[in-house]
C-alpha cells in the first residue's frame, strides 16, 4: 500500500444538513419578513389615518375661519344694515345667525357631500338641535373649555371628517342673548340671559373622506409593494449571503470533520495492526532464540537481523507518529546548523542498503559533490529521505531499482533530493490526494502496508524547511519524488517560520 490517499467516506454526508439549515433559514427570514411586513403595514396605516386627519383638518379650520369670517362681518354691518339715512332704527330682520345660516345652507346644497351647521344648546328652531357628535362638541366647549372638536368616522354610510368650533358670546350677541333674561329680543325670541364669553353654539363641517381615504389607500398599496420587493431583495441577499459564507463553510468544515474522524478511525486501525505485525515477529525471533538448544544449530546473524529490521520499522512508524503529532501542535521547531548532505545521505543509505539487499533491488545513487555545507535541519532531511526512499524500496519489485539524486541549481539557489522507483507508478488525478493524512491506497494487489503519514510528513518537513515537494509518475513506469530545499541562511528560514 502507498501512504497517502485520502478518504472519500463523508465527503458528501454534510448535504442533507445543509439542505435542512437552508431550509430553516427560508423559513425563518419568511417568518421575519411576515411579520416585519404585518408591522409595517399596521404602522403606515395608521400614519395614513393620521396624515388624513392632519390634511382635513386643515381644510376644516379654513370652511371655519370663512365661515366666522361672515358671521363677523354681518355682525360689523349691523348698524349700517339697521340705521336709516335719516337716523331712524329700523330692524331688517338680517343678523349674523340668519346670515351664517343662510350661507351654510346654500354651501351645503351646492357643495359635493360637504355639510356646514349651527348647533346650540336649547335650539330656538329645529335645525339647530345637535346631534350625538355635536352635543359632545358642545359639552366638551362648555365643560372642558376646548374650543374645536374633530374626529375621522362614518356619516350617512359614507367616511367623512368631522368637526365643530366653539361660538362663544361677544359683545353685539348680548342685545339677543344678554340680559333680562326671558325678555323679547329684537328677533322675537326670549333672551337667554347669558354673558360675555358663553358658549352660544357651535359651527359643525362635515367633509368627505373618501377621496382622501381612496389616496391614502393607493398610497399605501404603493408602500407595501416598495416594502415587499425591497424585504424579497434584502432576504434574497440574506439568504444567498448566509447560505454561502455561513451554511457553506460548516457544512465544509462538518465534511472535513466526518472525513478526519474517519481517517484517524482508519489510523488507529492500521496502526494496530501494523504496530502488532512488527512487535509480534520481533517477540517471536526472541523466542526462538531463547528456546534454542545451548550449543544447537541456530542462524543467530539472521535473527539479530530479523529483530532489528523489525524494530526499525516500529520506530519508524512510531517516530512518524510523533512527529506528525508534534507538526500539528506547533512544537516541532527547525533546529538550524551548518550540515552535510553527503553525511545525511550517509545514514539514509545505512539503513535503506540492507533493505534493498533483501528485497533483490538495486539502490543506486547520484550525488552532486560540488553542493556546499548547507544551513538547514539535518534530521528533518534524514527524515525526508528516509519516508521516500522507504516508500520507493516498498512499491519496487524485486530485480527493479530505485535511484537516488542529489543536485545543485546554481541559478535559483536550491538543492533538488529525487528519488526515483520502477513501482507501479500513480495517476495524476492522485497527485495532491497521496499527501493526505491517515491515508493509504492499494494498487495492483500489493500488499505492504504503512501508517499512512510519510507522504504527509515528508510535505510538512519541506515546507518548514521553506521549500516544495513535487512528483512525476506514469502509470505502469514508475515515480519519481522531488524535494527542492532552499541553500539559505539562518535568519531566513527563522522568518520563514515567525511567518
Amino acid at each position: 500500500m502507498r501512504t497517502g490517499e485520502v478518504g472519500t467516506v463523508g465527503r458528501n454526508r454534510g448535504v442533507p444538513g445543509t439542505k435542512r439549515l437552508s431550509a430553516k433559514l427560508v423559513l425563518a427570514i419568511t417568518v421575519v419578513v411576515a411579520v416585519c411586513a404585518v408591522v409595517f403595514l399596521a404602522w403606515t396605516q395608521s400614519n395614513q389615518e393620521e396624515a388624513i386627519r392632519s390634511k382635513v383638518l386643515v381644510e376644516a379650520r379654513t370652511l371655519n375661519t370663512e365661515m366666522r369670517a361672515v358671521w363677523n362681518y354681518i355682525d360689523d354691518a349691523q348698524p349700517s344694515i339697521n340705521i336709516n339715512a335719516d337716523g331712524t332704527y329700523d330692524f331688517k330682520g338680517i343678523y349674523c345667525s340668519v346670515a351664517g345660516k343662510g350661507i351654510a345652507k346654500r354651501f351645503t346644497r351646492e357643495s359635493d357631500n360637504y355639510v356646514i351647521r349651527y348647533v346650540r344648546e336649547n335650539p330656538r328652531s329645529g335645525t339647530d338641535e345637535p346631534d350625538s357628535f355635536e352635543q359632545v362638541a358642545l359639552n366638551h366647549f362648555t365643560v372642558g373649555g376646548a374650543t374645536e372638536h374633530y374626529e375621522l368616522t362614518d356619516y350617512e354610510g359614507r367616511p367623512v371628517f368631522r368637526y365643530a368650533s366653539v361660538l362663544p358670546i361677544k359683545p353685539n350677541c348680548l342685545p339677543c342673548h344678554g340680559e333680562p333674561a326671558g325678555t323679547p329680543d329684537e328677533t322675537g325670541f326670549l333672551r337667554e340671559g347669558m354673558e360675555l364669553g358663553d358658549v352660544a353654539g357651535a359651527v359643525s363641517i362635515i367633509i368627505p373622506a373618501d377621496a382622501h381615504i381612496k389616496e391614502a389607500r393607493r398610497e399605501l398599496a404603493s408602500s407595501v409593494l416598495f416594502f415587499c420587493v425591497l424585504a424579497a431583495a434584502i432576504a434574497t441577499v440574506v439568504f444567498v449571503a448566509v447560505r454561502r459564507w455561513v451554511a457553506a463553510p460548516l457544512a465544509r468544515a462538518n465534511a472535513q470533520l466526518e472525513a478526519e474522524s474517519k481517517q484517524k478511525s482508519d489510523f488507529l486501525a492500521i496502526m494496530s495492526h501494523e504496530l502488532r505485525t512488527p512487535l509480534t515477529s520481533i517477540i517471536a525471533f526472541t523466542d526462538i532464540w531463547e528456546k534454542a538448544p545451548e550449543g544447537g544449530a541456530i542462524d543467530q546473524a539472521r535473527l539479530v537481523a530479523e529483530i532489528k529490521q523489525n524494530s526499525t520499522h516500529l520506530l519508524e512508524m512510531v517516530n512518524n507518529t510523533i512527529d506528525v503529532a508534534r507538526l500539528e501542535a506547533g512544537r516541532m521547531e527547525i533546529q538550524c546548523e551548518e550540515t552535510d548532505l553527503l553525511d545525511v545521505l550517509g545514514t539514509v543509505f545505512a539503513v535503506a542498503d540492507p533493505i534493498a539487499l533483501k528485497r533483490g533491488i538495486k539502490l543506486e545513487r547520484e550525488i552532486d559533490y560540488s553542493i556546499p555545507i548547507m544551513l538547514t535541519d539535518d534530521e528533518a532531511l534524514r527524515k525526508i529521505l528516509l519516508n521516500l526512499v522507504g516508500n520507493a524500496l516498498k512499491f519496487t519489485e524485486p530485480g527493479g531499482t530505485v535511484r537516488v539524486r542529489a543536485e545543485r541549481n546554481k541559478a535559483a539557489g536550491t538543492v533538488v533530493l529525487s528519488v526515483e522507483d520502477a513501482g507501479c507508478g500513480i495517476p495524476e488525478t492522485d497527485f495532491e490526494r497521496i499527501f493526505g493524512k491517515f491515508s493509504q491506497t492499494a494498487r495492483d494487489g500489493n500488499v505492504e502496508t504503512g501508517s499512512g503519514l510519510g507522504l504527509f510528513l515528508v510535505r510538512s518537513l519541506a515546507e518548514k524547511l521553506g521549500g516544495a515537494v513535487s512528483l512525476a509518475s506514469e502509470v505502469g513506469c514508475g515515480s519519481t519524488f522531488a524535494v527542492t530545499i532552499p541553500l539559505a541562511t539562518c535568519e531566513d528560514i527563522e522568518e520563514r517560520e515567525e511567518e
